[in-house]
């Protein structure tokens, strides 16, 4: 394959106070040895040291700043906007491309290049950068992963048509969460999407590098997404499935206001959820609905114990 037949791959890190992992990162996307590629670095005015890092690599760069921004998908966006790739992804500067991940996407698009969306696995890290075992990513399917208000996929293992991250808008800036599940809903909604079922990328544990306030806060994001997602596509779901996606999304809120303590608030979630139809069927969920409304659950299960004797009476 020679390299006037590549397509041109622009990867953007976005950086800020990284720079324990950043020059890992680096290295991850040079050492590709994939000539057609881009490569910038936005930071958000890093204090620790990150810039030197970033000087060290800057003639390997194709663009590099370092200006306090609105946030990360803010930064990734100026990066986005200055790429001329046929292909754009970002990296976070704790996050790794596995080697040949680049070859891997590049042949897969020369196959179908009328795809909008390409997606891998990605195997889990400790902050040590030593495997947890554990692996990440699966088929990208709009409908179900609205209709379950969960995303499969992983986001650093995740590559865009330009294209099509053209029609449908850049990322989201005032989404700080789940920015990347919102944008390839919109581009699965028009795109053909292709899941690859390899290691294109290395994270670092996801629990580890969120607080809990961030995770709280995808919740009511998760929401808006699906609402925006409606606006944008009417006939996409029938009535029932919008509903369904709705109280899943409800659901998965309440999950999260549970386990930061937010009673009130994971109490009124499963009550909207319950409005738009949502039953609890996984353990886990039966669970936080006894938990928050007890007495009902109690009742319920004292009802159906004597409903089994009296039948068997009979």
């Amino acid at each position: 394959m020679s390299t006037n037949q590549l397509p041109i791959i622009s990867i953007v890190t976005p950086s800020f106070n990284q720079g324990q992992y950043l020059e890992e990162t680096i290295l991850s996307v040079l050492n590709q040895d994939y000539p057609a590629l881009e490569f910038f670095i936005i930071d958000g005015g890093s204090t620790d040291g990150s810039v030197e890092i970033i000087k060290k690599y800057a003639h390997r760069l194709t663009y590099w700043e370092s200006k306090p921004d609105r946030g990360q998908s803010h930064g990734i966006n100026k990066g986005f906007r200055m790429a001329s790739g046929e292909i754009v992804a970002w990296l976070n500067s704790d996050d790794l491309l596995a080697p040949g991940a680049l070859k891997v996407v590049a042949q897969a698009w020369q196959k179908n290049p009328r795809l909008g969306l390409i997606s891998g696995q990605t195997e889990i890290i400790d902050q040590a950068g030593k495997p947890t075992g554990n692996i990440f990513g699966s088929e990208p399917n709009v409908i179900n992963s609205l209709l379950s208000s969960e995303n499969p996929i992983s986001q650093p293992s995740t590559f865009f048509s330009t294209s099509a991250l053209k029609e449908v808008g850049f990322l989201d800036e005032t989404l700080h969460m789940s920015m990347d599940w919102d944008l390839w809903l919109r581009i699965g909604a028009r795109y053909p999407t292709l899941f690859i079922p390899k290691i294109l990328s290395k994270s670092r544990n996801w629990e580890m590098t969120k607080t809990r306030t961030q995770l709280v806060r995808s919740g009511p994001e998760h929401i808006r997404i699906v609402k925006n997602f409606f606006k944008q596509n009417p006939d996409f779901l029938t009535s029932i499935q919008k509903r369904q996606a709705l109280g899943s999304g409800y659901l998965r809120k309440g999950r999260l206001d549970y386990e930061a303590g937010k009673w009130l608030f994971f109490r009124l979630d499963l009550l909207i959820a319950i409005f738009y139809g949502m039953k609890p069927t996984q353990r886990k969920d039966l669970k936080l609905f006894n938990h928050a409304f007890p007495a009902f659950y109690f009742s319920k299960r004292v009802y159906s114990y004597l409903h089994r004797k009296m039948t068997t009476i009979e």
